[in-house]
This record gives C-alpha cells, sequence and structure tokens, in this order.
C-alpha cells in the first residue's frame, strides 16, 4: 500500500545537491566557451582565407588577357563614340 506522504529529506541536503548541480552547470559552461572559442577562431580564420582567395581570384580576372582586350575595345568604343560627336558638332557649326 502507498502512503500520500512524501519522504522527508533535510535542507542540508537539499543545499548540497544544489550546489553540486550548480557546480556542473558552470564546469560545463566553462568547457563549452573552450569549445566555442575554437570554432570562433576557426570559422575567422576561414573567413580571412577566403577573403584573401576572393580578392586573388578577382585580381586574376581584372587582369586577365581577355579582360585587357575587353577594356581596350570598350575604350576604342567611347573614342569612336566621341569623334563621331565631334564630327557632327563640326558640320552643324557649318
Amino acid at each position: 500500500m502507498e502512503t500520500v506522504y512524501t519522504k522527508y529529506r533535510p535542507a542540508h541536503e537539499i543545499l548540497l545537491e544544489y550546489y553540486w548541480y550548480c557546480d556542473h552547470r558552470s564546469m560545463l559552461e566553462d568547457e563549452w566557451r573552450v569549445e566555442d572559442e575554437k570554432y570562433k577562431n576557426h570559422c575567422n580564420n576561414l573567413y580571412k582565407q577566403w577573403q584573401k582567395a576572393y580578392a586573388n581570384e578577382e585580381r586574376q580576372r581584372q587582369n586577365s588577357k581577355s579582360a585587357r582586350i575587353a577594356k581596350k575595345l570598350e575604350q576604342m568604343k567611347l573614342t569612336d563614340e566621341l569623334l563621331t560627336k565631334i564630327k557632327l558638332t563640326n558640320e552643324k557649326v557649318r
């Protein structure tokens, strides 16, 4: 037969158990912070590596032969457009 009474626990036992759990929680939290710092440092290193690689790839892409040819063609196109505009204004003045 079950009784409705709860087992008596002295206050000092409850307090000891409470402090035990608080200590373990703080140890787990400290361990987590150390692990999190490792992951954070690794993430920062990876991001720096990505920035360098991206900048290098971008620089290579801009300095490639096809990019230089495209720039020259664009300059030639702009020069040609400018010359036609000058010719048109000279013809209107006459």
